[in-house]
């Protein structure tokens, strides 16, 4: 007999124009008193105030370089920004036990409806265990997306070009290793990918109609790994690339990488990655390692570690690659 299964996957989520009008709304059926709104820097700082100004509850604003893990007296947490700001509004939700609204100012990764952070910041806040944060809402207001740095928006499209080697992983890791597979979780994450490649003419985000595809398919992504218990539809060895990178570099774009890191896993899978590198570059994302600023001997070097970054996590590349395999691997898919 099979276990039980349990999930939990956002309860209201909000994204049009002019939505963060609608945070209001949001808070007050969670009937909260105070409330902590964790912020980025300048422009997602005054869109933190604006969310401050519509409630009528105690509220306190905090840039998330600055937040004190230790401080309590909060009921509910609202993170108003990008993908680290809503990281740490999800650390702080997961320490303290507090409901989470996720209020996005940008779209670059799958990380607005996941109840995971990165894994960089997992790492550094692993005394307090798995971080799963799932949002109890989120409220996209597109208009605000849309002014984000065009190069973010791209990335988004990049992070999701990954999902078809993280899917491919997933069900190897199911066929080889036995391990739990959802088709529900996975089909959902590939919807994701095909919304994404089906809609490559979006590339300049010149219209509230391309951020609200890309929104709709990053949510569906989060949604996705909190139906699988854990980010395995969305995170494979392409998301190890990337990660290895990010690890030696700080200034890097995490959803190019991930893109990059699809091509070399394609390559690796066998399945056609030409294909991958002519998506990306309608998208106009990097398609060599040099446009996306890593040099190749900091390539070869976090293609060799990637498979120690999730030791738990079997994918297609196994044990590891040896340096001679990872540079071939870069050299003959062009990058």
């Amino acid at each position: 007999m099979k276990q039980l299964e349990s999930f939990e996957i956002p309860r209201t989520i909000i994204f049009g124009p002019g939505a963060i009008s609608r945070v209001f709304n949001v808070v007050t059926q969670t009937r909260a008193r105070n409330v902590l709104i964790i912020t980025g820097k300048s422009a997602t700082r005054q869109h933190g105030e604006v969310v401050a100004r519509q409630l009528d509850n105690t509220v306190e604003v905090v840039d998330y370089e600055n937040l004190d893990m230790d401080k309590s007296g909060f009921d509910l947490v609202i993170g108003v920004g990008g993908g680290r700001t809503l990281d740490m509004a999800k650390v702080y939700a997961y320490i303290h036990k507090k409901p989470l609204v996720v209020v996005p100012t940008s779209a670059s990764h799958d990380g607005i409806a996941s109840p995971y952070v990165s894994y960089t910041l997992s790492q550094k806040f692993a005394k307090y265990g798995k971080i799963t944060a799932p949002p109890l809402a989120i409220v996209a207001d597109t208009s605000i997306i849309l002014n984000a740095p065009l190069r973010l928006l791209k990335a988004g499209l990049g992070d999701l070009l990954g999902k078809v080697i993280a899917v491919r992983d997933w069900h190897l890791a199911h066929r080889v290793k036995g391990e739990e597979y959802s088709e529900y979780a996975a089909h959902l994450s590939l919807a994701s990918y095909r919304i994404a490649v089906s809609n490559l003419q979006i590339k300049n985000f010149v219209r509230e109609e391309d951020v609200r595809v890309l929104v709709k398919a990053l949510i569906g992504c989060g949604v996705a790994m909190g139906i699988a218990g854990s980010s395995r539809p969305c995170s494979g060895s392409e998301h190890m690339f990337a990660h290895a990178v990010e690890a030696m570099l700080d200034d890097v774009i995490h959803g190019e990488l991930v893109a990059l890191g699809s091509v070399i896993m394609a390559y690796l899978h066998g399945i056609n990655w030409r294909r991958i590198k002519r998506d990306m570059a309608k998208i106009g994302l990097p398609t060599t390692l040099k446009q996306a600023g890593v040099d190749l001997d900091l390539a070869i070097e976090a293609l060799v570690k990637a498979h120690s970054i999730r030791p738990d996590r079997y994918t297609i590349l196994g044990s590891g690659l040896s340096r001679e395999a990872a540079k071939k691997a870069l050299e003959n898919t062009e990058l």
